[in-house]
């Protein structure tokens, strides 16, 4: 299958700006290489900011949502259960474009999202909650923080279920979607904002 690019022509149809971008959102899911699977994602809060790369791992248009899983411990879960808002930022090198998507976020964790999340995950992927230590936590030498016994494997599916006790799901309910496509003949911007009583995205084009 190929990727779903963006369009690259100069646009003229919100619409179908809107349309393309969730529709690269969910092949970003799906295909590994698609640029649009591992976005960064900024959080901020009264003394602290931060960003970092993750894994997309959901994203529903029906319900506006964009999804990523953590280790629980964390110091951005802190951030994310402080504030709630968190940005999102796309790009892709092919097409010159742009997306940021901001809304509010709710971090899953032993609920029943959770549970689904961690039923679909690989057991290589499960590995990485199997840390002993809390991400972040200093070590005088390099080190993965996985148990010896799974350096070089992975684990058993018995094994990985001590894992979900530190598995986290955070999920941004999008009310922002701002699109800027870089052209040598001039750069295009859009932005689409949810409207809770229409119930639906009102867009408008933004000088970039």
């Amino acid at each position: 299958m190929k990727n779903h690019r963006l369009p690259t022509d100069l646009p003229t149809d919100l619409d179908a700006i809107l349309t393309s971008i969730w529709k690269a959102f969910e092949v970003g899911v799906r295909e590994a290489g698609h640029p649009f699977h591992t976005p960064v994602v900024a959080t901020a809060g009264l003394a602290d900011c931060d960003a970092r790369v993750v894994v997309l791992r959901r994203a529903s248009p029906d319900r506006r949502e964009l999804a990523f899983h953590t280790d629980a411990r964390a110091p951005k879960v802190r951030l994310l259960q402080a504030c709630h808002t968190t940005a999102w930022v796309f790009y892709d090198p092919a097409g010159r474009i742009q997306v940021r998507a901001k809304g509010n976020t709710v971090v899953h964790q032993g609920d029943a999202v959770a549970e689904a999340a961690w039923a679909r995950t690989r057991l290589m992927s499960r590995r990485c909650y199997l840390a002993e230590l809390a991400p972040s936590t200093p070590s005088d030498t390099p080190s993965s923080g996985l148990p010896p016994a799974l350096v070089e494997r992975s684990p058993t599916a018995e094994e990985s279920e001590a894992g979900f006790v530190n598995f986290a799901v955070c999920v941004t309910e999008v009310i922002r979607l701002d699109w800027l496509q870089l052209a040598a003949r001039g750069h295009r911007r859009a932005a689409f904002t949810w409207d809770d009583h229409a119930a639906g995205w009102r867009g408008h084009w933004l000088t970039p």
